[in-house]
C-alpha cells in the first residue's frame, strides 16, 4: 500500500528480508536484504504529482536492496544514525529465484 504523502514517493521498504514470495517466485538473498514490490516504475512513480496519477500497470517491479542509507541530511537537524550510512567500500550480496511452493 502506498503511503498517502502530499507528493507520492518511495516508501515501503521491507528490510532484514531473508526471502520474499511474490507471483510464484521465491526470491532468497544472503546476507538478508532490503524489498520492495510495487506495480509502477520508479519513473512513474517520480513522475506522479498525486497518488490517483499512480494506476496500477501490467507488472509488478520488485527492488532487492543491499543496504539503504538513513534518512537524515544534517542540513537542518540530524543526519542518519552511524549504522544507517552508507560508505563507499566494497560488498557482496547475492540472490537466488525459484519457483515458490
Amino acid at each position: 500500500m502506498q503511503t498517502p504523502y502530499v507528493r507520492p514517493q518511495e516508501n515501503g521498504a521491507r528490510a532484514d528480508v531473508r526471502w520474499a514470495g511474490i507471483g510464484g517466485l521465491r526470491i532468497e538473498g544472503d546476507p538478508a536484504f532490503y524489498f520492495t514490490a510495487r506495480r509502477w516504475t520508479t519513473e512513474r512513480l517520480d513522475a506522479a504529482a498525486h497518488l490517483t496519477d499512480l494506476t496500477p500497470g501490467d507488472a509488478v517491479w520488485v527492488n532487492l536492496d543491499h543496504a539503504l542509507h538513513g534518512i537524515g541530511t544534517a542540513s537542518c537537524g540530524p543526519g542518519p544514525l552511524p549504522r544507517y550510512q552508507l560508505r563507499a567500500e566494497g560488498a557482496e550480496f547475492s540472490f537466488v529465484l525459484s519457483q515458490l511452493r
